[in-house]
């Protein structure tokens, strides 16, 4: 008679919080596999319910880890508000940077890194400003007369068009217009959700886990901070010692920063003054994201004693030409928080989620192959 397989050694809950994505819990799964196969011993399991959110578990052969994640589903929100047709994305690119521009705190902006500007007006000038470029060039090509203008205009959008899905910078536009529709609290569904995400990280810590992470992803960092608000309401500001948040490519400051969401204050004060551990992991060669700047910027506390930030050093972990040809794709960068890149870091997806190390021995041994 066979024995019943042992426990594993080590048992963690992973609550993964995607970015402004209308793929759901199918790519990412598709993604972590292809990551497990990097690494020999790891098994991923089939995707199933947890309640209105997926789960699978990603455990390791000889039962040493268990890690159970959830995805938490918001991909319909993003789908409700993405818009899909050219005209109706102008008029909406239109909107949103006449309210940034009128919004934004610009004193603030200026600690940003040269990667959040790019974050947050490259869009708009792609879009808006070369199109009519293009449309201008074309039209005094074919002579400038009035007849051939509608013709310099129809081509000049289909060309602005075409290289923008190329640079992946209508995915950036439609983020931008959604961290305005944020700030004024015009998604709907999207507090409840929050609610029932904040519910279930509140009921894993009850269970027992070794450790529980809410790991965050791009504009997942936003409404990270205003579920870890809702869980330090719970808990009295304090969040147990098994606990943490891990945020990649973090935008929280894009909002931080924003004069129209100033009902976010309230989250970022209260994150801010939270008892945790927050891992943020951001690199200066993302230009989708706000790296190495306080989370909580402009308010009286900027960021809670437990945050550590960290560059991921993709360099350190890629071959030297493949990670030049990495680096000229912003999308995919972007994206490389969650991948294994030629060699295992320590804090990479992987090493986060899959090894026996708990959040603070992953970050001190990071902090040691950097000193070696």
């Amino acid at each position: 008679m066979d024995r019943p397989a042992p426990a594993p050694a080590f048992k963690r809950k992973i609550f993964y919080l995607p970015g402004y994505d209308p793929r759901g819990a199918r790519y990412y799964h598709a993604l972590l596999a292809e990551e497990a196969r990097k690494e020999e011993g790891l098994t991923l399991s089939r995707r199933g319910r947890a309640g209105c959110n997926v789960a699978w578990t990603l455990a390791r052969e000889d039962g040493a880890v268990s890690g159970a994640h959830e995805f938490l589903v918001w991909d319909d929100i993003v789908r409700a508000t993405w818009a899909k047709h050219p005209p109706a994305l102008l008029w909406q690119g239109i909107r949103t940077y006449w309210h940034l521009c009128r919004h934004l705190d610009w004193q603030l902006a200026r600690r940003w890194p040269r990667a959040g500007w790019v974050t947050l007006f490259s869009p708009g000038v792609l879009f808006i400003a070369l199109p009519m470029l293009f449309a201008l060039g074309l039209w005094g090509l074919l002579g400038r007369g009035w007849l051939a203008l509608p013709v310099a205009l129809a081509l000049g959008w289909a060309l602005a068009i075409e290289l923008q899905k190329r640079l992946h910078s209508l995915w950036l536009l439609r983020f931008v217009i959604f961290s305005t529709i944020v700030s004024r609290r015009e998604a709907a569904g999207l507090e409840e959700r929050l609610d029932s995400f904040a519910e279930r990280i509140a009921t894993a810590l009850e269970e027992d886990w070794d450790e529980v992470l809410l790991i965050a992803h791009s504009a997942g960092t936003i409404l990270s901070v205003m579920v870890m608000a809702r869980l330090l309401a719970r808990r009295g500001g304090a969040m147990p010692d098994h606990f943490a948040l891990v945020t990649l490519g973090s935008v929280v400051q894009l909002i931080a920063c924003r004069g129209d969401a100033a009902w976010f204050g309230a989250d970022l004060d209260a994150v801010a003054a939270g008892d945790f551990r927050w891992l943020d992991i951001a690199s200066v060669t993302d230009g989708a994201c706000v790296p190495l700047v306080a989370p909580c910027l402009g308010r009286a506390r900027e960021a809670p004693e437990g945050l550590v930030q960290i560059t991921p050093r993709w360099f350190v972990y890629c071959d030297p030409a493949r990670y030049a040809r990495r680096r000229r794709d912003k999308y995919q960068t972007h994206f490389d928080y969650l991948r294994r890149l030629d060699r295992a870091s320590p804090v990479d997806y992987l090493g986060l989620v899959a090894s026996g190390r708990r959040i603070g021995q992953s970050i001190a041994a990071f902090e040691a192959q950097r000193h070696a």
